[in-house]
């Protein structure tokens, strides 16, 4: 049965004002509204019709479960920081709601299950056709980090294409124009872990807009691959020797860890950061700081985006909320000493 403490989280008061309020204490002093909450949330997780019945059916013991189901996989979660954190946040904020949390493996979960959870988190790119059909059994969908998800669904994603034009205003300004760009590919899949098909990161999208727009479009390089470093070192490498006497004064790089590899494959070839080459970069991960020069790069508050999730579920499961929300979490420039000014020729 749910607990009087299960309730007043859900509520937003205190358990022993959930307590006079189901026991008609008349002495209490309580809005209307506050009132009529407690009393919704009660309903919604059976409270009263679970005392009297006895014990709970399945779907009832699934009304503070939350599902999560994630495309990338523990190997990539552990190296990159920007997942890790997400789901620190969708942790630490179940915790706050006393929500169960339950990772499904790909493969392994079936459209009934999902049924049952009272709402369910996706991470990553999944297919349309599979965001559809998790709708039709849940509709407490909340779809995180998939800028092309229907807005029909809860959506909380960054503000990456923002970012990356600010970016390349500063470089600009900074006498840039030779702007590179290094990034990865992002695959669709399906509930049973298979690729689909392909596309293109927001911020790479963004990159060749604002090269264009701004007349920069013979000085597109993009270069696009998996989400690791040894890509990204093999990337520059290609990059460099592409390029021969017109080198890029600067380059964008999708996420700290990769630039990890674009700061190893200068390093080798005795191209000097900043002097030679400027680095930008998003995440910034613990270690951005500390890098030789320290890495210039966006800060992405990834653990709010995981706990802004979780908020987006509760207000699905005790508010009874039907319409549909989308959530931008703000990030941050961090310029450091990887960009410097340009000499124009």
């Amino acid at each position: 049965m749910a607990s009087i403490r299960e309730i007043a989280k859900l509520a937003g008061v205190s358990p022993a004002t959930v307590s006079r309020v189901l026991n008609a204490d008349e002495t209490m002093s309580v809005s209307p509204a506050t009132r009529t909450r407690i009393i919704k949330v009660a309903n919604q997780l059976n409270y009263h019709k679970v005392e009297n019945l006895g014990p709970k059916s399945p779907k009832q013991s699934y009304k503070l479960s939350i599902a999560v189901i994630k495309t990338h996989s523990s190997k990539r979660e552990n190296d990159d920081p920007y997942f890790r954190l997400i789901q620190e946040g969708i942790a630490l904020e179940a915790g706050n709601w006393n929500f169960r949390l339950e990772t499904l493996k790909l493969g392994e979960v079936s459209l009934e299950q999902l049924a049952q959870f009272g709402a369910v988190l996706t991470i990553g790119a999944f297919t349309d056709e599979t965001l559809a059909d998790i709708y039709k059994v849940n509709q407490n969908l909340i779809v995180v980090d998939n800028h092309f998800a229907s807005s029909r669904y809860d959506l909380v994603h960054t503000d990456f294409a923002k970012q990356t034009e600010q970016v390349l205003d500063y470089l600009y300004e900074q006498n840039h124009r030779q702007i590179a760009f290094i990034g990865g590919e992002i695959r669709t899949v399906d509930l049973n872990g298979q690729n689909q098909y392909l596309l293109a990161d927001v911020r790479t999208t963004a990159y060749e807009n604002w090269m264009t727009i701004h007349g920069l479009s013979d000085n597109i390089q993009i270069k696009t691959g998996d989400w690791t470093m040894a890509f990204a070192l093999n990337a520059t490498n290609e990059l460099v020797k592409s390029s021969g006497d017109q080198l890029p004064t600067a380059i964008i790089s999708a996420s700290d860890p990769m630039s990890i590899g674009i700061y190893r494959a200068l390093q080798l070839k005795n191209i000097d950061i900043p002097e030679t080459i400027s680095v930008f970069s998003f995440d910034d991960i613990e270690m951005a700081g500390f890098m030789s020069p320290p890495l210039s790069t966006v800060h992405i508050d990834s653990l709010e985006i995981g706990r802004v999730a979780v908020r987006l579920a509760k207000e699905r499961i005790s508010d009874g909320r039907k319409t549909a929300l989308r959530v931008e979490v703000a990030s941050e420039i961090i310029v450091r000493d990887s960009v410097r000014k340009n000499k124009l020729s």
